[in-house]
């Protein structure tokens, strides 16, 4: 009896041990990316604002797992994904991304510059609920969607710098 009670005592303290330490991890994220394009504005505009356009350089939307995919102007659905266009504000499209069974992310895409001198940023906001776990688990969100990111926005140069 006495190291059953040890034991849940033990597990206990733990616990919220690692919820304290877990209150040190902020609630909201942002993954990031960005890349210089040489290319004309309008041409880095209608890329990114017209999801059909997403197909040709997008690596997280244009996954060849996902099953009957359909890219219109302002949605793209899958068996698996729902990315949604929000709004365009100035030089930023805002748009939500809701996997199957999964919570919606926030993501966005700002662009500044002059024709010939394009920074495009990525991003994606995440907020976290208090639990350790998921607050845990979100120090590999940035493994997880940094590369896929990259290589989209590296496509999306190289199609706009050879097509200017």
């Amino acid at each position: 009896m006495r190291f059953v009670k040890l034991a849940l005592i033990s597990a206990v303290v733990l616990f919220i041990v690692i919820y304290l330490f877990s209150l040190i991890i902020p609630s909201q994220i942002r993954i990031s990316r960005a890349v210089n394009i040489a290319a004309p504005r309008d041409s880095l505009v209608a890329a990114v604002t017209d999801l059909r356009q997403w197909q040709q350089w997008n690596e997280l939307a244009n996954n060849p797992g996902f099953t009957k995919s359909q890219f219109t102007d302002s949605v793209i659905l899958s068996g698996q994904l729902k990315v949604s266009k929000q709004a365009k504000v100035g030089d930023t499209l805002f748009t939500t991304w809701q996997q199957q069974n999964a919570r919606m992310l926030n993501s966005g895409f700002t662009w500044m510059g002059d024709d010939g001198q394009l920074v495009i940023q990525w991003y994606f906001d995440i907020k976290l609920r208090w639990y350790p776990w998921e607050k845990f688990g979100s120090i590999v969100f940035d493994k997880q969607l940094g590369p896929p990111m990259e290589k989209s926005l590296a496509n999306l140069k190289k199609l706009l710098e050879k097509n200017p």
